[in-house]
């Protein structure tokens, strides 16, 4: 079993480096053009508490509840994430596809809010797919350390999903208001 698990991370690795060091996918640019979304409209710097509740805090949660409150995702529970993230992968696929529109805007705040909303679609876009195929993995492993890896995973990307699509509504509601003018 033991040989299992280094083929398991050595597989995980190679994962890591196709998403975030292949120059044709460039996570690492999605990435780094979400963080500017959290610039602080005022102070025009990058805002330390959003970055804290986006980035950190849904980590620090799942490790918290898998590791000290041992709360793993099981089998049943995966599968039903899996579905569930197919879902919200679709719908932010087609939703981009509407934002891209509104880009066009010739006023500034909206094109602003328009950019930076579709920046967070494709974030939360690519973070449901890469939790729907760490769902079908979590259905596969019997390993007790990959499954406890697994779920603070899907945990920490799960909470980011969530804070991404509360993001994502209120700056659609701040597009509807301002055209409602």
């Amino acid at each position: 079993m033991p040989d299992r698990n280094i083929w398991l991370f050595t597989a995980a690795a190679l994962v890591v480096v196709m998403l975030f060091f292949n120059r044709k996918v460039r996570l690492w640019a999605v990435l780094k053009e979400q963080i500017k979304v959290f610039k602080n409209a005022k102070k025009q710097r990058i805002s330390l508490w959003d970055c804290l509740c986006f980035l950190v805090f849904p980590w620090v949660f799942s490790y918290i509840c898998v590791y000290q409150l041992d709360f793993v995702i099981e089998e049943e529970l995966a599968q039903l994430l899996t579905t569930v993230f197919s879902i919200v992968f679709t719908v932010l696929f087609g939703f981009a596809a509407v934002m891209v529109s509104k880009i066009d805007s010739t006023h500034k705040t909206e094109k602003q809010v328009a950019e930076e909303t579709f920046v967070s679609i494709v974030s939360a876009n690519l973070m449901s797919l890469i939790a729907a195929i760490l769902s079908i993995v979590l259905t596969q492993t019997k390993s007790e350390i990959i499954v406890k890896i697994s779920s603070v995973v899907l945990l920490g990307s799960s909470f980011i999903i969530i804070l991404l699509l509360l993001l994502i509504t209120k700056r659609t509601f701040f597009l509807y208001v301002d055209n409602k003018d």
